[in-house]
């Protein structure tokens, strides 16, 4: 079961039990003892390195009331949510580094002379670390960057200098090459990989804090 499955779970648990009368043994309550039992072996399986805390909670049931059943169960909902942020994290690292990669290959096209390809790289480059910051799946495609930057502009939402400087550098010279059948220069090409690397760093390192308003206008633009 995945943590979100087993966070509904412990959330239906704790307000089952939370309804009760407070301190009730689990002696006299088999069915709401069972109940916690089967959540500490799905939260075992689950989080198999937690695995000594859920096995003795589970033991020891018979021993528990509905109080502290549920102070047991937020504990549980802490450590789904200590797991979960750690799996975004590392979901994020693994993102930037297959943005990394793509920008290794303009650096590779671009020394090549191949410079349409060069832009093709930084353009998939900015695409993925901006769903990842703003949080859109990489499955979805044709997804507007632009329009993305023109919602963090306008609101500032850092780092938007260095957003303004990818759109110039990247987007547009990447737009002109495919609609317009513009031949790119070597020095658009430095100042796009510059843009990039820029952008790319400080993306790494920043927490952009988007309030709802700003979150529902880059999703109504998808």
């Amino acid at each position: 079961m995945d943590l979100e499955k087993l966070e509904k779970l412990a959330k239906l648990a704790l307000k089952e039990l939370s309804d009760e009368p407070p301190h009730v043994s689990f002696l006299v309550n088999p069915h709401s003892a069972a109940k916690f039992r089967n959540l500490m072996v799905v939260a075992k399986e689950s989080l198999p390195e937690y695995n000594e805390l859920f096995m003795a909670a589970y033991q020891k049931t018979n021993n528990f009331d509905s109080d502290e059943a549920c102070s047991l169960i937020k504990h549980l909902l802490q450590i789904i949510e200590l797991e979960k942020a750690s799996e975004t994290k590392i979901e994020g690292i693994k993102i930037f580094e297959s943005a990394e990669e793509k920008l290794k290959q303009a650096g590779f096209c671009f020394r090549k002379d191949d410079y349409p390809s060069t832009f093709h790289n930084l353009n998939t480059t900015l695409e993925m670390v901006l769903k990842n910051k703003v949080g859109i799946p990489l499955t979805i495609s044709g997804v507007n960057t632009s329009n993305i930057i023109d919602v963090l502009v306008k609101y500032k939402v850092e780092p938007y200098l260095y957003l303004e400087e990818a759109r110039k550098h990247v987007l547009t010279i990447d737009n002109k090459i495919k609609h317009n059948g513009y031949s790119p220069s070597k020095i658009d090409c430095i100042n796009g990989i510059k843009a990039m690397e820029e952008l790319v760093a400080k993306l790494r390192n920043i927490d952009m804090k988007l309030t709802e308003e700003v979150k529902n206008k880059i999703y109504e633009g998808l």
